[in-house]
């Protein structure tokens, strides 16, 4: 919908007038000067001088009359009119949502960044067997991981798992819970974002045991720990809280992205400049 772009006052100034401070030619007429002449030839000096201090004073007199003030006076523009509402509302500042509209992270979350010191929430939903997770990842990755480095911001990770019944296998649960198991040492984006350079070529096939390894290798995990872990299952329950959770949420799909709990259209940010920039705009 295109909005008509409203009239915008004219400011008309009045035209010139004969007593306007605008014309400031201002000459003394022949009989006066007829008259000093004849006092200058009959040797009224004195009395001509005396003329010429009462026609300066006149001039004078004339001219603050004509502008209403001293002569030192600097006259001061007036105040722009105030602009219509129509003009207002296209230039009234866009409300910002608040970090407190994120709410507090729910179990299972993986959080980074800087959390509870009123920074933007930037809150990911994903399933790691998601192929177009997988293109956000190539598209927005970097931006992605130079928040979590900034300092500034709270990123959240919802590492969710539906795909698992949609695509008849459990790769989404294992991987979910390689990384959270990458997480313990400190090194869940490292992981995460290895799992996404090694997406398999199929929707569906998903990664076997020997794969992920292979994959918290090259993130810089310490094999045997990260191994270990993934064997106890200790973090299945979050696993599973962190699906529920997001689909008990409103999530209907990945992926879903929010900043500062409004869900965001992630064409429209691209356009505007990226997920950097976004946040940015709402600090």
């Amino acid at each position: 919908m295109t909005t008509p772009t409203p009239a915008q006052p004219q400011f008309n100034p009045p035209q010139p007038g004969p007593h306007s401070s605008t014309y400031s030619s201002r000459t003394v007429s022949p009989e006066v000067v007829e008259q000093l002449s004849r006092q200058v030839r009959r040797g009224t000096l004195f009395t001509a001088l005396a003329l010429v201090v009462a026609l300066f004073s006149l001039a004078v007199s004339a001219v603050l009359l004509v502008r209403g003030g001293s002569p030192t006076a600097v006259a001061t523009p007036a105040a722009p009119a105030a602009t219509t509402s129509a003009v207002a509302s296209t230039t009234a500042p866009v409300a910002k949502p608040q970090p407190a509209n994120a709410g507090t992270a729910p179990t299972g979350t993986i959080v980074l960044g800087v959390a509870g010191k009123g920074f933007p929430v930037l809150d990911i939903y994903e399933d790691f067997q998601c192929p177009v997770c997988e293109q956000l990842e190539a598209r927005f990755g970097k931006q992605f991981d130079e928040l979590v480095a900034s300092n500034k911001v709270e990123v959240r990770y919802h590492v969710m798992s539906f795909l698992d019944q949609n695509l008849r296998n459990d790769s989404s649960k294992r991987s979910a819970n390689g990384g959270f198991c990458a997480h313990e040492q400190g090194k869940f984006l490292a992981y995460h974002d290895a799992v996404y350079a090694n997406s398999p070529a199929t929707e569906g096939d998903g990664w076997t045991d020997a794969q992920l390894a292979t994959i918290a290798t090259k993130a810089g995990l310490d094999l045997p720990a990260w191994q270990s872990c993934v064997a106890s299952g200790k973090n299945a329950a979050l696993v599973t809280a962190a699906n529920d959770l997001s689909l008990k949420s409103g999530i209907t799909g990945t992926p879903t992205i929010k900043i500062n709990g409004v869900k965001v259209d992630v064409s429209a940010v691209d356009a505007a400049g990226g997920f950097v920039a976004a946040i940015d705009a709402v600090r």
